[in-house]
């Protein structure tokens, strides 16, 4: 019988808990549901076809955020803005060529209808004129009477069911920015249909005093294009043979213009078609998400446009230009970010250096990446405008550089004297480890700062290759000759394919006393080999908590270049590997880099484990002053407690 199959007096019932993603929106624990059947053949096929539909609208839920964003909002806000400032322009040229047209009267009485809106606005649906909104509008020049007529209006309103807004123009505001009609989102789209109003009819001068803001320079403007070629004025009868016969010149795309936030709709269906396919994992959706999400920000605040249908190549280039000089090169680190206008990562930018401003060349090519992405998902959906811009002539084209260039050294020396300092030698305590301890002392704590520079000189791996190793990714049992393997795992991802590898643990490492610290940290049931680096408050990758701790030593030892950090060590060990004339596909098996001929690519197996060893063997020893000690780890580790670094405040918002 299925796990989530119960019978109940012959019936038979489908249970299950809610995944957590769902459980908050349904404001339920569990799912129960009858099956109407007394066959468990057809209960099974059932329960197993519910449970695919579940997994499905879990994942939906996990991917997308149903509560409109900022830009969103403030689409609907122009779009509500716009439709009633037209509406109230065309009643007042209509009051205007009546015969008994009454400026002041009508006036007022737009007056009065924009505070009945503005109280709407501040109070919401049950409105009312307080004895501090009479003093506020007896300030305005609003008479006794007049402040009657706002409270009968409000009364009016609501007997007319006018207010609150009816659903199908709540519901149609909410559709047309791409979003859920959640019922928070229609509450939403009611108070941002008041402040619309409020707004437009706060336009009384525009009205009734001529006051057009549009005005300004308008002659000016139409003298300077007096150059431009004249247009064809077509007669009557021209004009109504056009209307007769002819077809349009142009197709009008008002009737299926689709909204700039809809772009976002794109780019989440785009994420989990590649999540299910397994070709982007969690940190992929993330970067993605984010270049989008600004992207449309920045069309919607900064250049204005609100429907992809109005995006054309000069506002790519604003967006890129935005991109290069006029935003700050940690954008994004900061949860603040995303909440953050146009107007406000401005501010922030310009407060900063020079030099830490705008993305590096390589980050702005994977964002024109992503977006290209997005584009290419939406036209094969019919958005055919997003076919027109073409971004690969705004990718960086920075001068190449050989590759061997590319990276900075580390010179020996400076590698060397990085494992002469308190960390590997005599630290003071578990949590001042960079600073050295009593003379005669040799205190150490076996931890990823011990371990991982050690491991990146003797492995040449990445960073975040041994940050995220699993402690069952040593791999002991293989006789003699114990071994990282190097794959992708719950905790990491890896490069790129040939990134998957195997490497022979350096003899050091094993006098060093590396196998007893991992048997160590499988005892106390551990999956990850490097628990010290871990906090259920962050979610960023597990060699940025390590950088954070190692990038004093490499102060310490005048290592402050830029890019001189722990991949110049790995760097270090490809350069003394090639002295020793290993050769360059011996090394990339090492390293984990891919050939560049058929030959050394697809017609060509790995080394041996054996065979490796002698290689990682001829490199040069950088650690032999070091003396091993028993295993001792943090005691906060050997407790089994939270990291002192987390920060539970931030676990319990995102929980």
């Amino acid at each position: 019988m299925a796990v989530h199959i119960f019978r109940r007096e012959a019936v038979y019932y489908w249970r299950r808990r809610a995944p957590r993603s769902l459980a908050n929106f349904l404001d339920r624990q569990h799912l129960f549901l009858s099956l109407r059947t007394t066959s468990p053949v057809v209960a099974r096929r059932m329960g197993a076809q519910l449970d695919l539909i579940l997994e499905d609208a879990a994942m939906l839920a996990e991917s997308a955020d149903l509560n409109l964003s900022r830009s969103q909002i403030e689409t609907m806000l122009r779009g509500v803005v716009d439709r009633h400032l037209t509406k109230l322009d065309r009643v007042a040229h209509a009051a205007k060529r009546s015969a008994g047209f009454d400026f002041e009267r009508e006036r007022m009485a737009d007056k009065r209808a924009f505070w009945s809106y503005s109280l709407l606005d501040a109070q919401g649906v049950a409105a009312v004129v307080r004895p501090e909104d009479r003093i506020r509008m007896a300030a305005d020049g609003l008479s006794e009477s007049d402040i009657e007529a706002v409270q009968h209006h409000l009364m009016t309103l609501r007997f007319q069911d006018i207010v609150p807004t009816n659903q199908h123009i709540l519901g149609r505001m909410v559709d047309d920015v791409g979003a859920s009609p959640t019922a928070m989102n229609i509450d939403v789209a009611q108070g941002t249909y008041f402040r619309g109003m409020k707004l437009a009819l706060a336009e009384v001068d525009r009205r009734y005093g001529g006051s057009r803001v549009e005005d300004e320079g308008f002659v000016d403007r139409m003298l300077l294009a007096k150059s431009d070629p004249p247009k064809p004025i077509l007669g009557p009868e021209a004009a109504s043979r056009v209307r007769r016969s002819d077809p349009p010149a142009t197709e009008d795309r008002s009737a299926h213009s689709v909204p700039m936030a809809r772009f976002s709709e794109f780019t989440e269906q785009l994420i989990l078609e590649h999540a299910r396919d397994g070709h982007w994992d969690e940190k992929t959706q993330r970067q993605a998400r984010s270049i989008s999400n600004l992207f449309v920000k920045f069309m919607l605040q900064d250049q204005h446009v609100e429907s992809i249908e109005a995006l054309r190549q000069h506002h790519m280039g604003k967006f890129v230009d935005f991109l290069r000089s006029d935003i700050y090169q940690n954008y994004g680190k900061s949860p603040k970010d995303e909440g953050r206008s146009i107007a406000e990562l401005r501010a922030i930018a310009q407060t900063r250096d020079v030099s830490q401003r705008g993305i590096a060349g390589d980050t702005l090519n994977r964002h024109l990446t992503f977006l290209a992405q997005i584009f290419r998902h939406a036209v094969a959906r019919g958005v055919e405008a997003l076919g027109q811009i073409k971004l690969v002539d705004l990718r960086s084209k920075g001068k190449k550089k050989r590759a061997r260039d590319e990276r900075a050294k580390l010179p020996f020396e400076q590698a060397a004297a990085i494992f002469r300092t308190p960390p590997f030698n005599n630290c003071a305590a578990w949590d001042c480890l960079n600073e050295p301890g009593p003379d005669g002392l040799r205190q150490l704590f076996h931890c990823a700062l011990y371990f991982v520079p050690i491991l990146i000189y003797y492995t040449g791996c990445r960073r975040e290759e041994l940050c995220g190793l699993m402690a069952d990714d040593v791999i002991l049992d293989n006789g003699a000759i114990p071994y990282l393997h190097i794959a992708k795992n719950e905790r990491r991802r890896v490069k790129n394919p040939q990134s998957q590898r195997n490497i022979p643990l350096h003899s050091e490492l094993l006098r060093l006393n590396f196998v007893a610290y991992v048997k160590a940290i499988k005892a106390l049931g551990y999956k990850l080999l490097f628990p010290d680096l871990y906090s259920p408050s962050s979610r960023s990758p597990l060699g940025d908590r390590f950088y954070k701790e190692f990038k004093p030593i490499l102060v310490s030892v005048g290592v402050t270049e830029k890019g001189l950090g722990s991949h110049a060590v790995r760097h270090l060990f490809g350069a003394q590997l090639k002295k020793k004339l290993v050769t360059e596909e011996d090394r990339a098996d090492l390293l984990g880099h891919g050939g560049d001929s058929e030959t050394s690519e697809r017609y060509c197996e790995p080394h041996e484990i054996a065979t490796l060893l002698k290689f990682v063997e001829k490199l040069p020893v950088v650690t032999a002053h070091l003396q091993p000690q028993e295993v001792q780890l943090l005691p906060w580790v050997l407790k089994k407690e939270v990291a002192p670094f987390s920060q539970p405040s931030r676990s319990k918002r995102r929980a």
